[in-house]
Formats: C-alpha cells, sequence, structure tokens
C-alpha cells in the first residue's frame, strides 16, 4: 500500500504548493487510461487541425466516420504561441476532446527567435534551444506567476499547461531531439555517444547534452506543479545511446557532474520514454553476414514488427542499467509516437501495400503485448502522391496525401481501413498474457487474447511471414478444447470498407500472413441450404457417416472449388475439385475406405480463398 499512499502525498503536496518536492526517481504515476490508438496529425493545407481530427477520430454530431483513432499527437511550439497568442489553440483542444480523443500527446520546445539561445556551441549554427535556461526556474511569485518570468522555458510551461493541462496527458520533450548520423556508432567508434557526451555539432540541438537535460528538468518541476497527474516524456527519440547519455549525466553546465545545486541524472525529470521506429531504414531487416560478403534481408512485416519491440528492449536496458527497473527507481512507461513502414519500397528499402497493412495490425498487438501505452502512427495523411513520392516516409499515410485536397474529399488508404479495423476489434480490450499462452500457437502462428468488457475474449491470429520481400504465409491452427468453443465470428482486416463477418468453427483455421480476428460466439449458428445467401455454405448427410456422404451446398456464382477432409492433426484425409453452379447443388463424396471413428472436419473453399469448415463424424 505504501506507493499509493506516495503518490496520494505528492498529489496534495503539488496541489497546495507551488514547487514540487518528488521525481521520477521517487515515483510515476500508474496510468489507468485504455490503449492508445493514436496519429501524428502533419501539416495538411487547406484542412485545418478541427478538421484533421475529425476525420482521425470521426465527429458523430457532423457525420463524419473516421478512422478510429482515440489520441493524437499534435504541436506546441512557444515560437507559436508568442506570436498567436497562448489561447489561440484552445477551442482546437476542447474540440478534441469532444470527439473522443483522450489521454493526447503533445511535444513542446521551439523557442521564438527573441527567446533563442544566442550561443553558437558548433560552427553549424547556433543552439536550438532557449535562452535563460539556467536562470533560477522558481521565484517570489512578484511577478504574477511562481515561476521566474526571465526564465523564458519555465514562462512558456507555466502559460501553456494551465490552459491545455486538461486535453493533453503526454508532454513530450522536443521531437527527436537525438537526430544525428552517430548516434548508432557502437562503443569503441570515434565520436560514439556511448563513451563520448554527443557533441553539439553531431545532433539536432546543437548543444551540450546537459542543456536538454535542463530542458527535462525546467519541465518535469513546471509541469508537475500544475498537473502532478500529467506525464514527461523524453521526446521521441530512436537511440540507446543517447539515452544513455542523459541518463549518465545531471543538467549542470560544467560537464553534468553531480554537486548540491545539480543533484540528480536527467532519469529523474521524465515518466515516460516515447520513441519513433522505422524498421525499413533503421537496420531490422538485414544483417551481415561474412560467408557471403552481403547483407541478408528479412523485408516483411513479422520482421518488422519485430524490430519495433527490439528497439524498445535496446532502450529498455539502458534504463535498466542505470537502475530504473521498478526496484532502485520506478520503472518507465513506454509509448511509441512515430512508426510505420512505406506502402512502396525505393532501391533496397522494402515497403508495399500489403506490408504495410500487416505491420500495423501485427505492431499494434505487439505494442499491448508489451506495455506500450500508445501507438501513433505516421502520418494521418500521406506527404505525396504515389507517382510523385521520392521516398518510403512520403507513403505512410492512413489517407493518400490530404494536401490540395478539398475538405473532406479524402481517400483512405488500405492502411486506414486496417488501422480502423483494428481499433473497432480491439479498443476498450485488455490484452490477456494468460489467454494468450493458453492458446499453445504453433511456431509458424502468432496471435494474442484480448479480453473485452463483457468477458468475452477477441482473438487476433495470423500466419508467420518469413521470407524476404513476401508477404506470402500459411499456416493452420485450431484453439484447444479446453476453451469449450462452439463456433466462432471471423473478421479480416478490411472489415471497417466490407462490414463482412462469418461464422467458422474453433478448429483448422486457414491461416495467411495477414491477421484476422476472431471471437466466441456463444450458440451455433445453423444455416438451411434454402436460406443460405454465402458462397459455400454447405450442410452434410448423413451425419455421422460411414463411407459417403453428400454435401448439399449454395453457390453465388459458376466456380471451382476444393472440398477438404482433416483429422484432429490437420492432415488431409480426403479431397476433392469440384465444379459447381449459381444456386443449389448436391454433391456426392466416397471415400476409399472407411475411417477410424471420430471427430474429422469437412471445408469447402472457392477460388477466392473464402471457405466453410464444419465439424462431422465418421462412425
Amino acid at each position: 500500500m505504501r506507493a499509493p499512499i506516495l503518490i496520494l502525498l505528492l498529489f496534495i503536496t503539488a496541489h497546495f504548493h507551488a514547487q514540487i518536492n518528488f521525481t521520477a526517481n521517487d515515483v510515476v504515476p500508474p496510468y489507468t487510461g485504455d490503449f492508445g490508438f493514436g496519429s501524428n496529425m502533419g501539416y495538411n493545407p487547406p484542412w485545418s487541425d478541427t478538421e484533421l481530427a475529425n476525420i482521425a477520430a470521426g465527429n458523430e454530431a457532423e457525420g463524419i466516420e473516421g478512422l478510429g483513432v482515440t489520441t493524437m499527437r499534435p504541436a506546441l511550439p512557444e515560437h507559436f504561441l508568442e506570436q498567436y497568442g497562448y489561447d489561440n489553440k484552445v477551442d482546437e483542444f476542447q474540440h478534441y476532446t469532444s470527439i473522443g480523443l483522450k489521454d493526447n500527446v503533445v511535444f513542446i520546445g521551439y523557442p521564438s527567435d527573441d527567446h533563442r539561445d544566442q550561443t553558437y556551441y558548433c560552427d553549424e549554427g547556433r543552439s536550438k534551444l532557449f535562452d535563460n535556461m539556467y536562470l533560477p526556474i522558481w521565484d517570489d511569485g512578484e511577478d504574477g506567476t511562481p515561476v521566474n518570468d526571465e526564465n523564458h522555458y519555465a514562462l512558456y510551461l507555466y502559460k501553456m499547461v494551465k490552459l491545455y493541462k486538461d486535453h493533453v496527458k503526454f508532454w513530450e520533450v522536443w521531437n527527436e531531439p537525438d537526430f544525428s548520423y552517430k548516434g548508432w556508432y557502437p562503443p569503441g567508434k570515434d565520436g560514439n555517444f556511448w563513451e563520448n557526451n554527443p557533441d553539439p555539432c553531431d545532433y539536432a540541438l546543437r548543444a551540450p547534452i546537459f542543456h536538454y537535460n535542463r530542458l527535462l528538468r525546467i519541465s518535469y518541476e513546471v509541469i508537475k506543479s500544475i498537473d502532478p497527474e500529467s506525464y514527461v516524456a523524453i521526446g521521441g527519440i530512436g537511440y540507446p545511446s543517447f539515452l544513455d547519455a542523459v541518463l549518465r549525466n545531471t543538467d549542470n553546465p560544467e560537464e553534468g557532474l553531480p554537486n548540491d545545486q545539480y543533484p540528480l541524472y536527467g532519469g529523474a525529470y521524465f515518466d515516460v520514454l516515447s520513441f519513433h521506429c522505422y524498421p525499413h531504414v533503421d537496420g531490422s531487416l538485414r544483417e551481415w553476414n561474412n560467408d557471403i560478403d552481403d547483407f541478408i534481408y528479412y523485408r516483411h512485416s513479422d520482421a518488422a514488427t519485430e524490430g519495433v519491440i527490439q528497439k524498445k528492449k535496446e532502450l529498455e536496458d539502458v534504463l535498466f542499467d542505470h537502475n530504473y527497473d521498478g526496484n532502485a527507481f520506478p520503472e518507465k512507461l513506454w509509448i511509441i509516437t512515430e512508426a510505420n513502414v512505406p506502402r512502396k519500397g525505393f532501391d533496397d528499402k522494402w515497403g508495399s501495400e500489403e506490408g504495410q497493412v500487416n505491420f500495423m495490425i501485427k505492431t499494434i498487438v505487439a505494442c499491448q503485448q508489451n506495455n506500450i501505452l500508445q501507438y501513433h502512427t505516421y502520418n494521418l495523411g500521406e506527404k505525396d502522391d504515389l507517382e510523385d513520392a521520392s521516398s518510403g516516409f512520403d507513403l505512410m499515410g492512413l489517407y493518400k496525401s490530404l494536401k490540395n485536397t478539398e475538405v473532406y474529399q479524402q481517400e483512405v488508404n488500405q492502411s486506414g481501413i486496417a488501422y480502423h479495423t483494428t481499433s473497432k476489434m480491439l479498443k476498450g480490450c485488455v490484452y490477456d498474457e494468460a489467454q494468450t499462452l493458453a492458446m499453445a500457437l504453433p511456431q509458424n502462428t502468432l496471435g494474442a487474447a484480448f479480453l473485452q468488457d463483457d468477458g468475452q475474449y477477441m482473438y487476433v491470429l495470423w500466419a508467420k511471414t518469413q521470407t524476404d520481400q513476401t508477404e506470402e504465409a500459411s499456416a493452420v491452427y485450431s484453439f484447444p478444447a479446453s476453451f469449450q468453443l462452439e463456433a466462432m465470428k471471423r473478421w479480416n482486416w478490411d472489415f471497417a470498407m466490407t462490414n463482412n463477418e462469418v461464422t467458422i468453427l474453433p478448429e483448422l483455421i486457414q491461416l495467411t500472413g495477414s491477421p484476422i480476428f476472431l471471437r466466441s460466439k456463444t450458440e451455433i449458428v445453423t444455416t438451411s441450404v434454402d436460406e443460405a445467401t454465402t458462397d459455400f455454405e454447405f450442410t452434410c448427410f448423413p451425419n455421422p457417416f460411414s463411407e459417403k456422404f453428400n454435401i448439399s451446398m449454395f453457390s453465388t456464382s459458376i466456380q471451382q472449388i476444393m472440398i477438404q477432409l482433416f483429422d484432429q492433426k490437420g492432415r488431409i484425409i480426403f479431397q476433392k475439385n469440384q465444379t459447381v453452379t449459381d444456386g443449389k447443388n448436391s454433391i456426392d463424396v466416397e471415400l476409399e475406405e472407411q475411417l477410424p471413428s471420430g471427430v474429422y472436419f469437412l471445408q469447402t473453399s472457392g477460388e477466392d480463398g473464402s471457405y466453410r469448415t464444419k465439424r462431422v463424424v465418421a462412425m
């Protein structure tokens, strides 16, 4: 009970006193919200941010459907608020809340020119950070605020957070502060960040790393004094070496050394690690092979999703090395604020439409399996049209390019349909590790179980992709008998567009590299041939059978189908190709020999991959 009491005491202290007396070394408030289906907004003239939010989340009052986005990642830079007024975006943020966008992430920083540090720590450009950050954060309040108004960053935070706190959960300190061409350098290589503090010339901020830690400290003290239930996030990083540099330095401008004035290292001043991951360019999908003196590639969706989780592990290892492991210090929380793969490849960089769809669903599942609270796709709209794109980053939108597109005349991409389907199926659900383990998934099958509010489970399943440059994969899966499932509803990735669902048995489910969603039904729904309106609905008579039986089925067209009989281990006992006509069909099946008594599975499948399965009994 100690942790909740500590949090309560800290909460009370922060509400009754301007300054706080705790850090992230003492407590990280538990997150109690739902998993966030997020998106970056981007800049898409002539669209307003309100209109972009409508097509992301939907706006029922205006009849706009959207794509199931539940949280957004806009920005509130100081230079914008100084020019246009701190309340300029209040109406828009209130609108976000009104349409169901919650626990939003806002990335912050970016001073106006008057408030920017004038120092050139690097010949290539002056510091990107704020001037006067090393003035005291707090004063006696004589200027009307508890913060020192001459500390420009502290005053910006104070004015902004008071206005927007009801609509923001995560305050992300800068966007990609570690952007660098040296961040990936391993120990031992000249200029690496593991053994050297980043040179200001070698990364985005053009300032010493201690100054970024000062940014974190001011953020933490001011934001937590106003809203201790919100979270301060280290902003959208990608390099573990940069994280290590933050964690091994204080905010002391003299080489980051600890003393009475600067007693704590950087990890004390953020609750959440926000990271970015683009597997198609970060090396996740290839490894060097000395035998062939070249790279071996793994350009498919499951390897890309594994790359995202591997990035989290690499960053987590650094946190644990600095004792943010739940023992010495509280563990950090996790969000992803940019990730995707493109729908078209460039040079050796992977991309495909099917791969993007599959990556989107699989990564959202993997995030919840690995305690990542939000996934923000990059981006809401593509940067360019397909024929004009010059980079994979141009083709990552849920929608096709929105620029110069008439408002509400947007065209959704397949990835947007997949995103919407996934949100429909998993919104509000909780990943259940025990139930997932109980599924006993074979090595060629991946998936997860999610507990719904009504106590039933939503399952996600797919065959694991394993071959470079293809999403082709196949597997057959049967739920354990102990689950006592009689029938299941099945939805494909494009359900948000088609609204198609079918009823199947829980055995011998045919899987591909594209995930499907399954939910148990409380009872079997039987459909007679006369009532059937969907291809391959069929009955088997007699059942139980011996050596002969008849299939009565309905088809909506003349086509070739395959009839297969499986045993309980998934082995094919019998198969037959059959041409069926439009309407009712009667097909006699005669086996070469009588089967051992027991349960079998009879399946009919069409040329388009659609199929139906029924449980039958041999006597």
